[in-house]
């Protein structure tokens, strides 16, 4: 049978979000919100001429009104463009969830867009990996032109950030030799990623259909891994164990296919932390967790000399008390609760709880399914939360565009998912649903 127009376009949107998914995190942090806005603007224009509504969910409505909440603290904030301007990159990364949410409507979709997400983390865990390699390696030696680039994109971010005033953006162009960037600006954006979709990898590697696509979902969960460890990052580390022994818990062939995994971070992480103390200079390794400790108590301090509106959106107003008031030097809290409160106050705190707590009643939903198709979705999307919840105590891990599509990608994922559980997607008009026949084909392509 024909495809109809429809159809047709349905599948293209399908291919952008998949490829957005896919391409989108290799990219620099400055382009790869563009695939998201490109997609969105064909997304809208398919759903209006179809007669179908970008449908926000509970957790998106609240999340709108907590950004616009953001954008008019700009009235009492110290830095009054930035706060709104930050609010604004928040809704312009919100697309992916409008779009995750809204494409996503069969179990087949599902499950190619989490193989995308697979993908993309297994490359970026790769490139990771070569680079903690090639610096262990290449140390020992003089000639370090063999050092594989990292951050990858460092010197296309040095030559577009001079090119901008350092009053307006505030970036400053680092190099990490010791600890993998891979495509990221630093490893601490890397390592957040990286928590929040190695359980994708997990996951695949255990309950796709397609042999071929479970062995490389295997190869990039083992790269995934890898590139954790050579990040150096602590809170990474303690993310990982926590979102994989999720995994482990849910049931004993996860356990029996993750367990020779387990016992090489038992290895590994070990081994990153001893690179790390090799490649620290002395006294750096153990002061940047007194640092962090003196971070956290002013930051906390800040909420409490600025309680119910907060200082504003932003990092700058954080940025700026800490270094002009304390002598520290850092860009943010180092924890995302901690700063969200010192920026948006008691009345930003709530909106963030109530969130937290439509995001759980959401994955509650997918696990009471009658039939338990999709049962297996909510461990992994609560591994995944999980993962990126644990990193969130040690960084703030939504300061950059590419965390920000992260987190709004999983929420769009967990929404997407409940709607199949609920039977409540949208079709093209006319169309007739065919989500058995698509799951059938699937065994074969996923």
């Amino acid at each position: 049978m024909a495809l109809t127009g429809n159809d047709t376009a349905d599948k293209k949107l399908c291919k952008g979000l998949f490829i957005t998914l896919g391409v989108s995190m290799l990219t620099p942090e400055y382009i790869a919100p563009f695939f998201i806005f490109g997609l969105f603007i064909y997304f809208k224009r398919l759903f209006s001429k179809t007669h179908r509504r970008a449908l926000m969910g509970e957790v998106g409505k609240i999340f709108f009104v907590y950004m616009c909440y953001m954008m008019v603290s700009a009235i009492w904030s110290d830095t009054h463009l930035l706060s709104v301007l930050i609010p604004l990159l928040w809704m312009g990364c919100f697309l992916c969830y409008i779009a995750t949410a809204n494409i996503i409507n069969t179990k087949a979709k599902l499950d190619k867009a989490i193989y995308s997400v697979v993908i993309s983390a297994g490359i970026i865990g790769a490139m990771a990996v070569i680079s903690g390699l090639s610096f262990n390696i290449c140390k020992h030696f003089n000639n370090y032109t063999l050092l594989f680039p990292n951050p990858f994109y460092y010197e296309l971010n040095d030559l577009l950030y001079d090119l901008m005033s350092e009053n307006l953006v505030g970036i400053t162009n680092y190099r990490f030799r010791s600890r993998a960037s891979a495509t990221f600006d630093n490893p601490l954006i890397l390592a957040t990623y990286l928590s929040a979709v190695t359980p994708f990898c997990a996951f695949a590697s255990v309950h796709f259909s397609n042999k071929k696509h479970k062995k490389i979902s295997i190869i990039c969960f083992a790269m995934a891994l890898g590139g954790i460890i050579f990040t150096s990052s602590r809170g990474a580390y303690i993310a990982a164990a926590i979102s994989i022994f999720v995994f482990l818990l849910s049931n004993k062939r996860i356990f029996k296919k993750l367990l020779p995994f387990v016992a090489g971070l038992v290895v590994a992480v070990p081994l990153g932390l001893f690179l790390r103390y090799r490649n620290t200079p002395i006294g750096d390794f153990f002061q940047s967790d007194s640092q962090r400790m003196n971070i956290w108590k002013y930051s906390f301090k800040m909420f409490l000399e600025h309680p119910i509106f907060g200082l504003g959106a932003g990092t700058e107003n954080v940025h700026v008390i800490l270094r002009d008031t304390y002598g520290i030097d850092r860009h943010h809290a180092h924890n995302l609760f901690l700063q969200m409160l010192a920026e948006g106050g008691i009345i930003g705190g709530i909106f963030v709880i109530t969130i937290i707590v439509l995001i759980v009643k959401g994955i509650i939903a997918i696990f009471r399914e009658n039939d338990k198709k999709y049962r297996d979705y909510g461990v992994l999307y609560t591994s995944s939360l999980i993962g990126f919840t644990v990193m969130s105590i040690f960084e703030f891990t939504l300061q950059s565009p590419k965390e920000l599509m992260t987190m709004f990608f999983i929420l769009g994922f967990i929404e997407a998912t409940k709607r199949l559980v609920r039977d409540e997607v949208q079709f093209p008009e006319g169309e007739i649903k065919q989500e058995d026949a698509e799951e059938k084909k699937a065994v074969t392509t996923v």
